[in-house]
């Protein structure tokens, strides 16, 4: 199902804000990855470490390499090592992996908050 007001939020957001939104969703995933774990509902929390893969990616995916300096390089090298803990999270039910990897997200999210 659709979410209209969601919709509206990401058409009017600037770039900043859509990363914002981008780094809300994965932090809330890797925490349903986390609820799942302790559910014993493996599947559910696969699924969920899916989808923030997936968002990483895009994030991952959109930075300028060639203008973004070194800003873009740390980012990248940021996004790369995320995607490495979630797979090792994923395939080893790791808790702590998933909490570390939701801490990093929520620090590099708050300096992505400032700049807005």
């Amino acid at each position: 199902m659709e979410n209209p007001y969601l919709k509206m939020q990401v058409e009017v957001a600037s770039p900043v804000e859509r990363v914002v939104l981008l780094y809300d969703k994965a932090v809330l995933l890797l925490k349903e990855a986390l609820e799942a774990l302790d559910e014993g509902d493996v599947p559910k929390k696969a699924n969920a470490i899916a989808k923030a893969d997936k968002i990483i990616r895009v994030l991952n995916a959109s930075l300028d390499m060639e203008n973004g300096g070194e800003v873009a390089k740390a980012l990248r090298q940021f996004y790369d090592h995320l995607l490495d803990m979630l797979v090792v999270a994923n395939g080893k039910n790791d808790r702590e992996l998933l909490s570390t990897a939701i801490e990093m997200l929520e620090t590099v999210k708050s300096a992505w908050e400032e700049i807005k």
